[in-house]
């Protein structure tokens, strides 16, 4: 008798333990998803901005005044992506927040719908 509920003590704790665990994975998924989307903004915004940044140059006249060459067109699209990249991630345009504040409700009532099916 005592053997059978000290087994029935343990088997519950283990099965508590386990419960506990998925719950702490479906947290840290959902702030993978977080981490993942938050990114996802902030590289679609430096996107944007890399496109707007490349038509705004082709409606400038090009001088020949300093000369023109194919490494300085490299060199000119390398400092665009990385000015483009420094303002996504100081949220300085405000692309990324307004994306991820839209995204991030469809994302949290997604995973809410999925843990309600998971449990029924």
């Amino acid at each position: 008798m005592k053997v059978q509920s000290t087994a029935c003590s343990l088997l519950d704790s283990t099965s508590s333990s386990t419960s506990a665990a998925k719950t702490k994975s479906k947290t840290g998924a959902s702030d993978s998803d977080d981490k993942k989307l938050r990114q996802a903004c902030k590289d679609f915004e430096s996107i944007f901005l890399g496109y707007l940044l490349k038509s705004m140059r082709k409606t400038v006249e090009k001088s020949d005044l300093m000369g023109s060459s194919q490494e300085e067109e490299i060199y000119q699209g390398m400092m665009d992506d990385e000015i483009c990249k420094s303002a996504a991630e100081s949220n300085s345009v405000g692309i990324a927040s307004a994306l991820y504040n839209q995204l991030s409700s469809q994302l949290n009532m997604s995973n809410h719908s999925k843990s309600r099916g998971e449990d029924q």
